[in-house]
């Protein structure tokens, strides 16, 4: 058994240190969630184009200019 004097060794934290806790938890969260809205709220597909069908606007003179982001590719008809 304990005696008394050893019971309260345990001392609970500031609520200070809790309130950072706290925060910072808020934090983590607010920041995953502007992640997951941000990659729903991206960019907008106007329409998806397969590697042939590129091929055959690019042959017909059908692109103006395409500009490559990373694995996105954005093509700029001729007509506008």
């Amino acid at each position: 058994m304990y005696s008394v004097s050893q019971r309260h060794k345990f001392k609970r934290a500031s609520p200070l240190n809790d309130m950072v806790k706290n925060l910072f938890l808020w934090f983590v969260i607010a920041a995953v969630l502007m992640m997951v809205f941000n990659n729903f709220n991206g960019q907008q597909k106007s329409g998806a184009l397969d590697y042939s069908q590129f091929i055959e606007l690019v042959q017909s003179g059908q692109v103006k200019e395409v500009v490559i982001d990373g694995l996105t590719f954005d093509v700029l008809g001729s007509d506008g």
